[in-house]
């Protein structure tokens, strides 16, 4: 966790479709009145953050029912607007799962929560699954040459890779919760080369080069 002391008792920002997990880098753009009372609360304190998921697609709740699992974020750069929006990115720390919510004297939602264990590393020498997980995002995503954003994903370190794809790939919510409470590393490893080759099934042609 970098040394860093994370409290037991955290903000909850509930977004539909974002996933953040250890390690990774998420932009955000927070302009809802509350969420900027809890960002500029943090930034008063530790400045962590608690990213979920709601666990419906009832976007009209207010307080919409969430997934139990979630991702730390500590904020590593703010930057206000002129009409008062706020421009955050967030860091992804540990895996949590809630205990308790509160019965918040906030405008927004609180939680105790346990943390959980990063499970095992992945191992980068692993050149068979590198070359499979690869392959799958090469099948799944447009050409590099034709999107050069994509380059620097693909010519990742594996760790790296897993991170960004998991992230930032359009799954859908429920396929994105899997991916972040996924028992370990491997797992979660597993589980996104299963999701990539799917999901290249499902929009083929999309891209069409494998890597060697």
């Amino acid at each position: 966790m970098n040394d860093i002391r994370l409290p037991r008792n955290i903000p909850l920002f509930p977004l539909p479709g974002v996933l953040l997990l250890p390690g990774g880098i998420l932009p955000l753009h927070i302009f809802e009145q509350r969420y900027l009372h809890m960002f500029r609360d943090a930034l008063q304190g530790d400045g962590i953050i608690g990213m979920i998921q709601p666990s419906t697609n009832q976007s009209c709740q207010s307080d919409p029912p969430v997934y139990m699992t979630g991702c730390t974020g500590k904020i590593t750069h703010h930057e206000d607007t002129n009409d008062g929006r706020m421009l955050v990115t967030l860091r992804g720390l540990c895996r949590f799962d809630i205990v308790q919510e509160h019965d918040d004297r906030y405008l927004y939602r609180t939680a105790e929560v346990d943390y959980l264990p990063s499970g095992n590393i992945i191992r980068e020498g692993n050149n068979d699954k590198h070359r499979r997980l690869l392959n799958a995002a090469s099948l799944y995503l447009p050409m590099p040459e034709e999107n050069s954003h994509l380059g620097p994903i693909l010519e990742a370190s594996m760790s790296e890779l897993v991170t960004a794809l998991a992230m930032h790939c359009p799954f859908s919510s429920t396929q994105k919760q899997s991916l972040l409470e996924a028992s370990d590393v491997e797992s979660r490893v597993d589980r996104l080369i299963e999701l990539l080759e799917q999901a290249a099934l499902d929009n083929w042609p999309v891209g069409n080069h494998k890597v060697n």
